[in-house]
């Protein structure tokens, strides 16, 4: 590296730059706080999280070390704003300014720029995700539509983990964890340098984890089985050029209990299995600084994900390619850039999906911009810019936003911003036909018959994809205001969201094929009546026919006096409301109020030792479960400098508990969530 100091200015300003590890008695204020530090999510190049226009919350390294988590998921749980809810020790539902579940699809989540996103569910498998919390440099959860820059199926928000650049990995890091319910969690990594530029990370990973202590509707099997290797090279062969490539590989077999239909039944039958799945990613970027006013970046990136479980295998990869340009005159600041994705699903014959059209390859292209433009230099912003989109379901989408930034004292500022974004409707809503719970005679007929066999039977019921759906629209109006005095920062931000071309679930009982039926029953032929229920169905028919409206707000309360003690308070409100044709009921969710308060303290106790603990109170009627409040507690001794210990304790308070109760999903059977303790040894060379 010819210049240090001309290289460590290029990278930050489009890429995510460390300069510490996170040692406990290593700590600056900036990043505890959490809200004067650099991110990238909210605009594609490098601004202070203060001075940015939208409703972003940054998770640092530092807090995730703290927190004793042992997942992305568990880590998540620290967000304001953010629904995280446990499924089982394996399974979550996480989104946010909407209703969550296992399959969210209006939340993009990413790693360092790349998608995660699953078209055929239009989900994140987040029990197979595992990125090495210890190389997470941050994540930044954007509340609200993120659409313009980073494509479709951002309507709610953005979850972009960022990784650790190599360079400040180097050396040996190992940690093992084990608890009550977790038998062994271990992680090995090793970095180094090869030559003068360039820099690399190996790491290995292992976790063995036991059942959950009490299902809700059958016993517990929710075993982890996780074996993951990666690794990360970052070059740096002159002061212009900056590039890295990383890959990594993750093994799952874990248990889960299902619901289903897999017989004459027509009704969904309780069973247990093993989900194993195979997950791999590498991505490649490459950095140019043109000149001092303007840079541009090309990241290529393949996904490849195999999953069988009972009933159902999955074979899905994807390509992606995405460049971008941003260049800086004056006051005047512009973004560019160009997208293309390649995704090719195949999913086996069963018996609860089949596919009409059998469409498994899907193409998506296009592009972006921005710009924006300083009326009164650091105090008066505008932003205006458009993404647009051509996808295989639904054609060409336009997802335009306008921003203003509005700075009266250098510790405040007021923004808000217009948006309009695009959900793409999953291959499951286009293409697909699912068999699902069967109707009961009696809840369709206007009578009874007074026979059991007949009024009881189930009829076949399919829940069909329909390839006229079309992609939901949402239009957003948010406002923001952030305040910073001495050591605590106020962040509030409010939204407004009208969405039409909703997705709902149309009931077609068909009624007519029930009259062969009546007239059997009048002729008293009752075997023959019953023999023809085996050839009727019903149909229920995806639509985009609804309104929706969600609106709420996030307020966020951080407070530091000093490097011994920092603690946070944020109340969470978020509201559902659909406008439903007769006939129809939601696919997603359902009317609700989602309330949530968040209590954060980080203190130092002693030079070497912290306490870091998080209570959420929970309070939602779209999950079918009591109230919560469940406190983690960790405790960090930093032995020496290459040994430290933790004690982490989750969910206590709430007890045993249920965090989702919906019974209405295919394919999902939650748990209870107890309470857990385990003990973590981190040793670092």
């Amino acid at each position: 590296m010819s210049n240090p100091k001309k290289c460590l200015c290029f990278l930050c300003f489009i890429s995510p730059f460390v300069a510490a590890e996170d040692k406990i008695d290593d700590l600056d204020l900036e990043s505890l706080m959490s809200m004067d530090v650099q991110v990238t999510s909210a605009m594609k190049r490098s601004q202070s999280a203060f001075d940015t226009a939208a409703s972003i919350y940054v998770l640092s390294k530092e807090r995730i070390t703290h927190s004793g988590a042992t997942s992305v998921p568990e880590v998540l749980k620290m967000v304001p704003g953010l629904i995280v809810r446990q499924l089982d020790n394996n399974q979550w539902a996480i989104s946010t300014r909407g209703v969550a579940s296992r399959f969210a699809s209006k939340m993009l989540v990413m790693i360092d720029g790349q998608s995660l996103y699953t078209p055929k569910f239009a989900a994140v498998y987040w029990e197979t995700l595992n990125v090495p919390l210890y190389d997470i440099e941050r994540i930044e959860v954007i509340r609200g539509q993120g659409g313009q820059l980073w494509g479709s199926n951002a309507n709610n928000g953005v979850i972009n983990i960022i990784t650790k650049n190599s360079i400040d990995t180097r050396g040996f890091h190992a940690d093992v964890t084990a608890g009550s319910q977790i038998n062994i969690d271990a992680n090995v990594r090793y970095g180094g340098d090869i030559g003068s530029s360039t820099s690399y990370r190996i790491y290995g990973h292992v976790k063995d984890a036991n059942e959950s202590d009490k299902g809700i509707e059958m016993p517990p099997v929710d075993t982890t089985e996780q074996y993951s290797i990666g690794a990360r090279f970052d070059f740096t062969p002159n002061d212009d050029w900056f590039g890295f490539i990383q890959g990594d590989m993750t093994d799952s077999t874990l248990g889960q209990n299902y619901r289903g239909v897999v017989d004459d039944s027509n009704e969904n039958t309780k069973f247990s299995g093993k989900f194993k799945r195979t997950d791999a990613r590498i991505m490649a970027r490459l950095e140019h600084r043109l000149s001092s006013e303007a840079n541009q970046m090309l990241q290529i990136s393949w996904l490849q994900q195999n999953g069988t479980q009972e009933y159902l295998e999955e074979h899905f990869h994807s390509f992606d390619a995405d460049y971008q340009m941003n260049f800086i005159y004056n006051a005047f600041k512009f973004d560019w850039g160009v997208n293309y994705r390649y995704s090719k699903i195949k999913f086996e014959e069963s018996l609860f999906i089949h596919s009409d059209k059998n469409l498994d390859e899907l193409e998506q292209y296009g592009g972006f911009f921005q710009a924006e433009y300083s009326f009164i230099p650091d105090v008066l912003n505008f932003t205006l810019g458009s993404r647009i989109e051509h996808n295989d379901l639904t054609g060409w989408e336009s997802q335009p936003l306008a921003k203003l930034l509005y700075k009266p004292q250098s510790n405040q500022i007021i923004w808000g911003s217009v948006s309009q974004s695009s959900r793409i409707p999953s291959l499951i809503e286009f293409n697909d036909n699912y068999s699902i719970q069967g109707i009961q005679v009696s809840d369709i007929l206007p009578t009874t018959t007074g026979i059991a066999a007949i009024d009881e039977y189930h009829i076949k019921t399919f829940l069909n994809g329909n390839d006229q759906v079309k992609s939901e629209k949402s239009l957003s109006y948010e406002l923001g205001y952030r305040y910073s005095q001495d050591n605590w920062n106020l962040d509030l931000s409010l939204y407004h969201t009208d969405s039409k071309d909703v997705v709902v679930i149309d009931v077609n009982p068909n009624i007519e094929q029930f009259f062969p039926l009546m007239a059997l029953l009048q002729a008293g032929q009752v075997l023959p009546a019953i023999e023809t229920l085996k050839t009727t169905s019903i149909n229920f028919d995806i639509l985009s026919a609804a309104d929706l409206t969600t609106q709420g707000g996030d307020i966020v309360l951080s407070w530091l006096p000093s490097e011994m003690f920092n603690a946070e308070i944020g109340y969470s409100y978020n509201e559902f409301d659909y406008k439903l044709p007769e006939g129809t009921f939601a696919a997603i969710g359902r009317d609700s109020t989602t309330k949530q308060v968040f209590l954060k303290t980080d203190l130092h106790v002693f030079e070497q030792h912290n306490l870091f603990a998080t209570i959420r109170f929970e309070d939602s009627d779209a999950y079918e479960t009591d109230n919560y409040t469940a406190l983690d507690i960790t405790w960090n001794w930093s032995i020496n400098d290459n040994w430290e210990a933790a004690i982490i304790a989750k969910n206590l308070i709430a007890g045993s508990h249920i965090e989702y109760g919906v019974t209405q999903d295919t394919y999902t059977l939650a748990n209870y969530i107890d309470e857990t303790i385990s003990l973590k040894i981190t040793a670092e060379f």
